[in-house]
C-alpha cells in the first residue's frame, strides 16, 4: 500500500480526525487513525470509541491497501516538513510506514487495521437540515455554559432541542444557562426532539464547523447516536442517556428591573474590578440606583476596587452579587453593541440578553456576598 500527496492536503485529513483520537489510551490501536486507499481516494478513520471522524480525500498516486499508523506522530512529521512539500507514504514489507518527502526519512510503526474497532451500527435515525454556520452558532453560544465533570452526568453536555418551529440548544452547569434558538421551520418533525451530546462531542464538532459557510448540513440521530455529514466529512457521537432539566423553568421571562449596557465597556469594567475579587469566590457587587451602576469588589486582605457607569435607570436601588468568571462568559457570548440586564430580587437568578436579538438567553445565579 502506498500514497503520493502534497503535505498540506495530507495534513487537513490527519488534522480533521485527530480531535476523535486520544493522546494516550490504554488500548495502543486508538492512538492510531485508521488509512485505507482504494483507488485515487484516500479513507480516514479515529475513533476512542465514543467519538468517530471519519474523512476522504483525492491522492496525486496511490496502491490500495489498509494500515493503521500513530496519528500524532505523522501530523507531527507533515508539520515539520517545508509548505508545498510532496510526501510519499509507503507500507513495506514488514509493516511498518516509510515516509519520504525530499531528503526527509521516517519510519513508523504500524497496527493491522483489522483490530481497529468499529463504532457501532447507528440504527434508525431521524433527519434535519439546517446552514452549516447556523449549527455552529448555536453550538459555540451555548457551549460555555456545560458542565465538566459533574457527577450529574447529562449536564456533562449539551441538550439540542429540535422542535417544527426550528433548532433550540441549551447547556447548564447549575449556577448558569445559556440558551440558543435557531428559528427555521424543520419539516418532517411532528414530535420534539431531545438530544443531549456529549462535552467532548460538542467541542470537537464546533471545531470542525465553518462559521462562513451557509450550506445545508444533515444531522442525523439515532437511539443512542447523533451523526453529521459534512461535505466529504462526516462526525458521528454517541449521546448521553439521560433526561434533561426542564431549562424552561430556570429561565425569567422578563425582569422587573432592567438596564441598557454597553456590552464592550461593561466588560471593561467587570475585568478591572475582578482584579481585586475574592480568588475562591471571584464575586462582584453590581448596585443600581438612579442612573448610575456601580460595580465593587473586595477580597480577604481588605483590599476594595470599584467603578461607575451612566445608565439610563429610574427604578428603586437595587443590589446584587454575581461570579463575574460567570458574568464576564455571557457577556463575551453576546455579539451586539448592547446588552439588557435583567433582575427581579437579589436573590433570583438574573437574565442576559441583546435587544436586538432575542435568540440568545443567559442565566446567571447570583451569590451571596
Amino acid at each position: 500500500m502506498r500514497l503520493t500527496q502534497t503535505r498540506e492536503h495530507l495534513l487537513e485529513s490527519l488534522q480533521a480526525t485527530l480531535g476523535a483520537i486520544e493522546k494516550r489510551h490504554t488500548a495502543p490501536i486508538l492512538e492510531n487513525v485508521l488509512l485505507r486507499m482504494d483507488g485515487t481516494k484516500s479513507y480516514w478513520r479515529g475513533t476512542d470509541l465514543e467519538l468517530e471522524i471519519a474523512t476522504h480525500a483525492p491522492v496525486m498516486d496511490g496502491a490500495d491497501g489498509e494500515i493503521t499508523l500513530p496519528a500524532r506522530k505523522l501530523a507531527d512529521i507533515c508539520k515539520s516538513l517545508p509548505a508545498e512539500s510532496i510526501v510519499n507514504l509507503e507500507i513495506q514489507d514488514d509493516k511498518r510506514a516509510r515516509i519520504t518527502s525530499g531528503r526527509s526519512r521516517f519510519e513508523l510503526a504500524t497496527l493491522p487495521a483489522s483490530e481497529f474497532p468499529e463504532l457501532e451500527d447507528i440504527g434508525e435515525v431521524h433527519t434535519f437540515e439546517l446552514p452549516e454556520n447556523a449549527l455552529k452558532h448555536l453550538l459555540e453560544r451555548t457551549a460555555f455554559a456545560m458542565a465538566n465533570q459533574d457527577v450529574r452526568y447529562y449536564l456533562n453536555g449539551m441538550l439540542l432541542e429540535v422542535t417544527a418551529e426550528g433548532v433550540r440548544t441549551v447547556a447548564t452547569d447549575g449556577h448558569r444557562l445559556a440558551l440558543c434558538f435557531y428559528p427555521d421551520a424543520m419539516p418532517g418533525i411532528e414530535q420534539p426532539r431531545q438530544l443531549i451530546i456529549p462535552r467532548k462531542g460538542v467541542l470537537e464538532l464546533s471545531r470542525l464547523l465553518r462559521a462562513d459557510c451557509q450550506v445545508p448540513v444533515q444531522v442525523q440521530s439515532s437511539q443512542n447516536h447523533l451523526r453529521v455529514q459534512l461535505d466529504n466529512l462526516r462526525f458521528t457521537t454517541k449521546l448521553i442517556d439521560g433526561r434533561y432539566p426542564d431549562y424552561r423553568a430556570a429561565v425569567p421571562q422578563s425582569g422587573q428591573m432592567q438596564v441598557d449596557l454597553d456590552r464592550k465597556t461593561f466588560k471593561d469594567m467587570l475585568n478591572r474590578v475582578a482584579i481585586l475579587s475574592n480568588e475562591k469566590f471571584r464575586g462582584v457587587r453590581l448596585s443600581l440606583s438612579e442612573n448610575l451602576l456601580q460595580i465593587q469588589a473586595h477580597n480577604p486582605e481588605q483590599e476594595v476596587a470599584s467603578d461607575e457607569l451612566d445608565v439610563n435607570y429610574a427604578g428603586k436601588d437595587f443590589s446584587i452579587g454575581f461570579n463575574v468568571t460567570y458574568l464576564l462568559d455571557a457577556v463575551n457570548h453576546l455579539q451586539g453593541e448592547t446588552l439588557r440586564l435583567h433582575c427581579n430580587s437579589p436573590e433570583s437568578s438574573a437574565l442576559m440578553t441583546d435587544p436586538d436579538d432575542d435568540s440568545v438567553r443567559n442565566v446567571i445565579m447570583p451569590i451571596r456576598l
